[in-house]
Order: structure tokens, then C-alpha cells, then sequence
């Protein structure tokens, strides 16, 4: 009876393939028809009915990410060989140039967008209203991934009228970093490392008057977004917010005072590198890395820049940032978050792979990959502790040590038209200034103006701005 079902199964295989090969296509090989005869007979062996084959479909994801492509086609030619054979899939995944938002978009208004694609938040609000994307909630068993990322999920940039359109994947953070033969040179040990701001300027003004017009204690440029990027941004740990308020929903620029008024103050000591009014983020960062200065602001960008662009002839390291005094409160470290992937219509034809291949892009242990070849910093701390070696970039993994981290919310600041200076405009001014200025009078006129721009906006817009729930600056939250 065995060998009858076998031969009868045999039979309508060949009778099959005789019938497809009327056209162009040729009948069954022979290793094919071996290799069903094989897993029938393993089945007939063991009683049971042959497991059905699984029907195997392309899945098509598109990037702008050249940076990562190297790595991420091994990880995807693993996935596909491997995992994705037994699931029925087949990562299709292509990186375009500097055509890609067009290309997408085009793809997007003709209907023909992949199933997955990169996000960037300069467009997704626009493709979120054009319904160019889907909620992650619309692929059926997406509960577990989406509530492993809630806590560093935030209104406006991932989450719009309460549905999930991206998950945050890798992120900038922010710290200081000193010259360490410096400090050595000036007689400076590990334990004048400074930890507030209050000990920077000490600091600064002991390396500037060791190294007799040589080198100076703290780098500054006139580059405006030096000021957040360097400075503000990831003083926000001292503050719990970067100078807007969610909880009182107005601007407080003036919370950065302790800060402002230290650097202003370091300037007027002759402290800071002279001639920085004139220098841009890449001129300070030259200085820096020649061994001129002491210390300097940075963010995580900073290590590729300081090991690719102006390779640092001195050793340096990479320190928390200042606090604001050593009995203030404490909040989570501030990282600013990118996306990855988006999900278009197509997923609806293939739901369920489609999640599958979103889990595999966003899975903690690819990202660990990321990590430990310098391209990526986790926003998920759980992938930083899967890495096998450290990253051979220096200060790459001290700019990836958090416990735990806060996920900045985008503010409503681009709604609003401020008269006058713009916070970093103001700062900067004081701070080329080298007179001592009033920051508590200047800072308050900020934050006036602001508040002021931000009552001419509608409340509906002002109020999408908010922390979701479930989601704190404070430590332990």
C-alpha cells in the first residue's frame, strides 16, 4: 500500500510537469522529482503526510542608507538563506543615492511603493495624511514589537493621531570631551575631570595659563547649531526637557541659564580658543583636534570626525556631560532618535511577512552589528549589550552608555515666527561677546518672544506636541 501511494504521487508529479511543459518550460529535473520522492518517502516512513512546501515571497525594502549597505546585504544574504527559506521569503533590498526621496515619492503617488521603506521625518508627516503609509497596528501580530519600543516612542515623530507609523532605530547622543595629554601636560589627573560646569571653568582657566598662549581651555564656535548639538541639547539631562516644556507647554530657554552664564563667563576670562567668532563647527573641531584646546562639546558624530575627518593627533576621551551643580536633580540621558523603516500599502497583500522582515531589520542583535562596526549608536540599550567586541572607534562606546535613555519629542518650534534673535542666535551673541552680559534679562526676552510666537498658533497643533503616556525624562520612569 506504501509503495502504491508513493508511485501514485510520483505519477501525477511527472504528469504535472508534462502538462506545464507544453509551453516553454521543460519537464521536471530529475534531482527534483528525487528530492519530493525523498520527503515522501520520509513522511510515508514516519506516518505522516508530507509537510506542504512553503510559498516563498518577495518582499521589497528600499533605503538611502549607503553607509550601512555593506553590512546590511550580509545580514539580509544570511537572513534569506537561512530564516527566510523556512518562513517563504525573500528580502528584496535596494539603496538609492541622493534620487531617493523622489523616486519614492513618485513610486508612492503611482502605487507602486515596496512593502517597506526608509522614514525620514522631514516627509512622513506628509505620506502619513497621503496614506503613502500604513500603521504598524495593520500587520497582524505586531503587539510584541510595538510595545518592546513604546517607552522611547514620541507624538509627531513616530506615533500620528494614535497609530504607530515607525519605530525609532538608532540615535545621537551628546557629551564632552577633554585632550587628555593636555590635561596631563598642565599637571591635570583623572580626578580634575570636570563635572559640572562650574568645574570646566576652573579647569579651562588652569590649561589656558599652563600653555602660555599654546593652547586654550574650552573650544567654542559661532556655527549656530554648534550651540544645541554641543551644548543645550544634551544639557537637556540637567533639565528634563531642551527648552520646551511639554508639561507647562511653553518655551523656557532660560532653564539653560547655569550653563549660558558659565561659558560667557569662561569667555571673559580669556579662557575659550581666541578668534572662534569667525570659526565654523569644522574650524573649532581642527583646533581641537591639533591639540590647541582642552575642551570641547560634542555629540556622537563627533568620533567619526575626530578619527576620518581631522584625525585627532592627541589622545582624547569622551566624558559625561556637565551638570548644572552636584545636588540637582536627575534625568535620563538625551539622545536624539532616527527611524528606520516605514511600511507602505503593498504589505497588505503580505502582512504577516512583512512584520517578520520589519523584526528582522529592527532585531537587536543586527543592531548589536551596527554597533560594534562604529555605524550606528542603539536606541535600544538591550542591543548595545549584545555586542561581542567594542567598537574599535574611540569614544564610539562611551557615547553609547546609558541605563537608561530619553528619546527627545520633537516641539512645536517650527510653528512658530519668532521677531528678533532665535534662542542660538542670542547665546551666540553672548557668548562672542567677550564682556560679561546679562543672560537672566537676555534669556527672559527669549523666552517671551517665543511664548509669544507659540499663543499665535493653533492650541489643536500645540496640544499633538506632548510626552506620551508612559514615557519620562525623570530617571526611574
Amino acid at each position: 500500500m506504501k509503495k502504491r501511494v508513493l508511485a501514485m504521487t510520483l505519477a501525477a508529479m511527472v504528469a504535472l510537469g508534462c502538462m506545464t511543459g507544453c509551453g516553454s518550460e521543460a519537464a521536471p529535473k530529475a534531482e527534483n522529482v528525487k528530492s519530493a520522492e525523498s520527503e515522501v518517502q520520509k513522511a510515508d516512513a514516519a506516518g505522516e503526510p508530507a509537510a506542504e512546501p512553503v510559498e516563498m515571497e518577495t518582499i521589497t525594502v528600499w533605503s538611502d542608507q549607503y553607509h550601512e549597505k555593506e553590512l546590511r546585504e550580509k545580514q539580509i544574504a544570511a537572513f534569506n538563506e537561512g530564516e527566510g527559506k523556512d518562513l517563504g521569503i525573500q528580502i528584496d533590498y535596494k539603496v538609492y543615492g541622493d534620487s531617493y526621496t523622489d523616486t519614492l515619492r513618485i513610486a508612492s503617488q503611482a502605487g507602486e511603493a515596496p512593502d517597506l521603506f526608509h522614514a525620514d521625518g522631514k516627509w512622513l508627516p506628509e505620506f502619513v495624511e497621503s496614506e503613502y503609509v500604513i500603521p504598524i497596528e495593520d500587520l497582524p501580530g505586531s503587539e510584541n514589537i510595538l510595545e518592546e519600543y513604546r517607552p522611547l516612542l514620541s507624538n509627531q515623530a513616530q506615533v500620528f493621531d494614535g497609530k504607530t507609523y515607525t519605530l525609532p532605530y538608532s540615535m545621537t547622543t551628546y557629551g564632552f570631551i577633554i585632550n587628555t595629554d593636555l590635561f596631563e601636560q598642565c599637571g591635570l589627573t583623572e580626578a580634575d575631570y570636570p563635572k559640572t560646569w562650574e568645574d570646566v571653568r576652573k579647569v579651562a582657566a588652569i590649561i589656558t595659563e599652563a600653555s602660555n598662549g599654546k593652547a586654550y581651555g574650552l573650544g567654542l564656535s559661532s556655527t549656530l547649531w554648534t550651540v544645541s548639538s554641543f551644548y543645550t541639547f544634551g544639557a537637556g539631562e540637567n533639565i528634563g526637557h531642551y527648552g520646551y516644556d511639554w508639561n507647562t507647554k511653553q518655551f523656557d530657554y532660560s532653564a539653560f541659564n547655569p550653563l549660558i552664564e558659565t561659558v560667557d563667563q569662561i569667555v571673559a576670562d580669556g579662557s575659550a580658543f581666541p578668534g572662534f567668532e569667525a570659526l565654523d563647527a569644522d574650524g573649532i573641531r581642527a583646533q581641537f583636534a591639533a591639540g590647541n584646546i582642552g575642551m570641547i562639546g560634542a555629540a556622537s558624530f563627533d568620533c567619526s570626525v575626530y578619527t576620518s575627518n581631522f584625525p585627532a593627533t592627541c589622545n582624547w576621551k569622551v566624558l559625561p556631560v556637565p551638570s548644572f551643580g552636584n545636588d540637582q536633580k536627575e534625568y535620563k540621558r538625551f539622545g536624539l532618535a532616527t527611524n528606520l523603516l516605514c511600511v507602505g500599502p503593498a504589505a497588505k497583500a503580505h502582512p504577516e511577512k512583512v512584520l517578520k522582515v520589519l523584526e528582522f531589520f529592527y532585531d537587536d542583535a543586527n543592531m548589536a552589528e551596527m554597533y560594534e562596526n562604529g555605524l550606528y549608536i542603539p536606541v535600544r540599550s538591550e542591543a548595545v549589550a549584545l555586542a561581542a567586541k567594542a567598537p574599535e572607534m574611540n569614544g564610539w562606546a562611551e557615547f553609547a552608555e546609558f541605563d537608561e535613555i530619553f528619546v527627545m519629542p520633537p516641539v512645536p518650534d517650527s510653528y512658530v515666527s519668532v521677531e528678533g534673535t532665535t534662542y542660538r542666535e542670542a547665546i551666540t551673541n553672548m557668548w562672542t561677546n567677550p564682556d560679561l552680559d546679562d543672560v537672566a534679562a537676555v534669556m527672559q526676552d527669549v523666552d517671551k518672544r517665543y511664548n509669544e510666537a507659540l499663543e499665535k498658533v493653533d492650541s489643536a497643533i500645540v496640544d499633538l506636541y506632548v510626552i506620551p503616556d508612559g514615557v519620562s525624562p525623570e530617571k526611574g520612569k
